[in-house]
Formats: structure tokens, sequence, C-alpha cells
């Protein structure tokens, strides 16, 4: 029996792909890549819904579509979990920075003789900001 190949698959393969590519920049860091990445899994996605939008394409009957979409489910969830957990490392990070430039910038109280040591600081971040 011969199966019929709408493009489905092939443009979940693709897609998969990318979404792969893009959980293995986000484990190691590679920050600068993640944004190439998510401009292809972009484009793999848009290439992916303009097929199953397609007024040709009208169910999926091939035993190969649907493995290409269950595999597309595991990869979809596999990405988002790792970039979520980038997200919330950066969120957190972010936080944490935002923490330390506060309590550097803050020129404290004055004591008896004077500005507090953390004053000369607080005032060079001003006047760069």
């Amino acid at each position: 029996m011969t199966t019929r190949n709408t493009g489905l698959r092939d443009a979940a393969r693709s897609l998969i792909d990318c979404m792969n590519r893009e959980t293995r920049l986000a484990r190691v860091g590679a920050v600068r890549e993640l944004a190439e990445a998510a401009d292809a899994k972009q484009k793999a996605f848009d290439a992916f819904q303009t097929i199953r939008q397609s007024p040709d394409f009208c169910e999926i009957s091939e035993e190969e579509d649907r493995q290409a979409l269950a595999d597309l489910l595991v990869a979809a969830n596999e990405n988002a979990l790792v970039l979520e957990a980038v997200t919330v490392t950066l969120s957190d990070t972010a936080k944490r920075l935002h923490a330390l430039l506060a309590s550097m910038a803050d020129p404290g109280t004055y004591g008896r003789f004077g500005a507090d040591a953390r004053h000369v600081p607080a005032v060079r971040i001003n006047a760069i900001a």
C-alpha cells in the first residue's frame, strides 16, 4: 500500500528539527544562537501552518502523518519545558542584578562624620545614568 505524502509530515519534521536545535542551544546557554534558532522555528511553524490550513488538506489519514504529529508534540513539550526553565533563570538573574545595583546606588544615611561610604558609588552611578 502506497502512502500519500501530504507534505504535513515533512513540515512537521522540519519543525521538530528546528525545535530540537533550539532546545539544545537553550540547554547549553548559547544565547546568541538562540535568537537565530527561534527565527528558524517560527519560519518552520509558518510553513507547517500553511500546509495544515491549505484547502487541499482535509484530514490526517496517513499513519506517517500521525506519527510525525506525535513526534512534533513530544518535541514541542520538551522545547517548552527547557525554554521555560531558561526564562525563569534569566528572570531570577535579572532580579538579583537589579537588587544588587539598587543597593549599590542607595546612598545610605549620613553619619556623624559625613557621607556614608556608599554615597560616592551612588553619585557615580547616578551621573552615568
